[in-house]
């Protein structure tokens, strides 16, 4: 027996509709609280989908919503002053769905809104877990704004940016061509997006934020990630953090999505 199929709705947001997927739990148990699944830049909910089907089948509802910019949600108008945007329409996620308490996934720039809402929402957020966290100093920023806030797939009549975006996420994940090519054309979506999201991330201090979260924390970055240089940061900060080794390369929670919802799920029961 298959698993159930994610379902996709949409909620209102000041400036338009956002996205999300969602999937109930396979049997519900009240003790089991709701996991809100927040993705990287530039792909979209859907990258949560076999991870939210294993953690429904254990008993938890999933929700994964497109950040503005990004798969079907709208698109801002203007460059968001901060992640807390991002945050807050998330946060009409959880009104929207009556969620009152529930933990939060988050990989990279989906940790940084993770844990900003963490932050912001301690009596709500009963855990964080983050994949690939940007925990960059302010002279890392510099340098990664120099180098990320450049749109590289605008799109132009030769069609030149759609081998451009491929070849850009190819090196990143690898995979499966045909499995991979609607997340690549999630992050064609998305050549605006990228450039809103990327600009909060790096003028947000990630560092600062995650030493402020009282909730657990579960930590599962892969060696291979980007980011996996910055990511012991997280134990400095919070001594008390899982820490947790895990594969998938770039792409964690999709690409090792088994041991990943083990390890999530077992960091969840045991709080």
């Amino acid at each position: 027996m298959g698993y159930a199929t994610v379902r996709k709705s949409y909620y209102d947001a000041p400036e338009g509709e956002v996205h999300y997927r969602y999937l109930f739990a396979s049997a519900k148990d009240p003790a089991k609280a709701p996991i809100l699944f927040l993705h990287m830049t530039a792909v979209s909910g859907r990258y949560y989908e076999k991870l939210m089907q294993r953690c429904a089948e254990a008993g938890h509802d999933c929700y994964a919503p497109d950040m503005p910019g990004f798969g079907s949600s709208y698109d801002p108008v203007d460059q968001p002053a901060a992640i807390t945007y991002y945050v807050d329409a998330f946060m009409l996620l959880t009104k929207h769905a009556n969620i009152t308490k529930f933990h939060v996934m988050g990989h990279h720039t989906g940790a940084s809104i993770g844990a900003e809402m963490a932050v912001l929402y301690p009596d709500r957020v009963l855990s964080l877990t983050v994949s690939g966290p940007a925990m960059l100093t302010e002279e890392e920023q510099i340098g990664s704004r120099e180098e990320e806030l450049v749109c590289f797939n605008y799109p132009v009549a030769d069609g030149s940016h759609v081998k451009k975006t491929w070849d850009f996420c190819w090196g990143l994940c690898g995979g499966e061509p045909a499995d991979m090519h609607p997340h690549i054309l999630d992050v064609m979506r998305a050549y605006q997006g990228r450039i809103q999201a990327y600009s909060c991330v790096f003028h947000h201090d990630l560092i600062k934020t995650m030493g402020e979260v009282k909730c657990p924390v579960l930590n599962l970055t892969a060696d291979e990630d980007m980011l996996s240089p910055f990511s012991g940061r997280v134990k400095e900060k919070l001594p008390n953090a899982v820490v947790e080794k895990i594969g998938g390369g770039n792409w964690e929670p999709y690409h090792d999505v088994d041991n990943f919802a083990k390890s999530m799920l077992r960091f969840i029961a045991n709080l």
